[in-house]
Parts: structure tokens; sequence; C-alpha cells
């Protein structure tokens, strides 16, 4: 059994896949500080409750974009699991991705991610939107096949997620209320008729014209007129009616990507 691990800014996912099918996901706030045995605790509890064992884990992979969590995920993996964890970014993990940015090091591990899952599905060239801590475009274009890579990523585009644009606007303004994004009307006016309709208006609209605008630009790229953008993030299927660009969405983007990274590095021993 393969427990799969997405560490975000925000939350912690886990999923656990037996043979090729995911069987459990299950999600935790990411703390700085929390103890390995908290994360185990909770594996315990979700394991219980599909009468399995811990001890069926015989295989880790973690994506983690949070370095002070990263260490402590690990320590989780090794101590309570006895599996030593294969870690997205480190030099010895084949992604088949040629990474033309930069610096290569500084792209989150999780927007590498979701470009493994993108090029293993054939959806190439694409723009990966991901609704997150950060509002995230990311670019996946077709490799040579002299190159031995599945794909290219390209770079992207990173803007203020749309949780933490409103606990800003929140803290900042003394009269402003709290604003729970978790719906939005389908004829949502733009033209807010109290303070609580004006920022759902701000909130709806100001992102889908940011969203709009982006994607029309990057679009503008020759290499980019055919993309597919794929929506994938905790907000993806709720901006996505809004947004007529967005071709799909897929929320389990980088849970497959995952699976894949760990298929790939671990075929040969596997026959």
């Amino acid at each position: 059994m393969l427990l799969a691990i997405d560490c975000g800014n925000t939350n912690i996912v886990f999923a656990l896949f037996e043979a090729d099918s995911k069987i459990a996901e299950w999600r935790l706030e990411t703390v700085a500080r929390r103890p390995a045995d908290e994360y185990f605790i909770a594996l315990c509890h979700i394991l219980e409750t599909q009468k399995l064992y811990y001890t069926d884990i015989e295989h880790c992979i973690l994506a983690s974009v949070v370095p002070d969590v990263t260490q402590n995920l690990i320590r989780f993996c090794e101590e309570r699991l006895a599996v030593e964890p294969m870690v997205v970014g480190e030099d010895n993990i084949d992604l088949g991705l040629d990474v033309q940015t930069d610096d290569p090091a500084q792209v989150g591990a999780d927007r590498l991610v979701n470009a493994v899952a993108v090029a293993k599905a054939g959806h190439v060239p694409a723009i990966i939107l991901d609704f997150g801590t950060a509002t995230t475009f990311d670019v996946v274009l077709s490799a040579s096949p002299k190159s031995g890579k599945q794909a290219i990523y390209a770079g992207g585009v990173i803007a203020p997620g749309v949780h933490r644009s409103v606990e800003a606007l929140v803290a900042a303004a003394a009269k402003l209320p709290s604003l729970v994004v978790d719906s939005f009307d389908d004829k949502l006016p733009v033209l807010g008729k109290s303070t609580e309709s004006a920022m759902k208006s701000g909130v709806l609209w100001g992102y889908v014209g940011l969203i709009d605008g982006i994607l029309s630009r990057l679009k503008a790229e020759p290499e980019l007129a055919a993309a597919k953008v794929i929506g994938t993030g905790g907000l993806a299927a709720l901006f996505a009616p809004h947004i007529s660009t967005i071709d799909r969405v897929d929320s389990e983007l980088t849970m497959n990507g995952l699976f894949e990274i760990f298929n790939r590095n671990t075929k040969d021993n596997r026959g």
C-alpha cells in the first residue's frame, strides 16, 4: 500500500493507494510544529474506518512546499511507519520533466507534480490553473523525443490566492465583515447593494477578470494557442462555471501526479 502526502501552505492532503486505486483520503491543517505522533494518530483513525493497519503501508511519497513541516513528515514516515519516503525535489527523483526556468530548484514541488500528471494524461500543451494558497498558472509543453523527457515545464504565473486576498482585505479595513468564500450565485450582479454583496462581487468578478486576463495573454503565445486549461485546487469547482476558458476541472491532479512519480521511480524495481 502506498501513502501519498501533498503538503501545502494551508493543508496537508494524505491519500492511500492500493494497487492502482485510491482507497482513502483525508487532510489536516498545515501546522509547522505538529509532531509526528499527531500524523500517526490521524492515520490510524482513518485506517480503522477502512479496516486496514499502518503496517500495510509499504511505500510513501511526499511533496512539500513547507520546509519546516517537511522534516516532521519525513520523521513520521521513518519513525512511525518504518518507511523511507520518496521526496519530490531530491536529486535522485526523476520527474520526467525538462524544467526550463532560471532556477528549477525554486519551483514548488506541487506545481511540478501537477505538470507530471498533465503530461502523463497526454494533455499537452496545457495551462494548469491551481486555486490554492496562491493562484498559480503553470505552462506545460511537449518535449522533443530526443530529450528523453515526457514534457517541458516552461514556467508560470503566481498571483495572490482568493482566501488570502479576502483575509488581507478584512484585516486592513476595520468596517468590512468577514466573508466566507463558499458559493456564488450564478447571476451575481457586479453592482453590490450591501457590503457583503459588494465584497462577493469583488472576489468573484475580480478573480474572473484576473484569470481571464492572464489566460488570454498566455494563449497569445503561439505555442499555447491550443493549450488546454485545467483547473485544480480547492476553489476550482467554485470558479469554473464563471470562467469559460477553463476546459476541465481535475481535483485529483496532484495525487495522480504523485502516483505517477512513484511508479516512474520504482518501475525498475517492481518489474
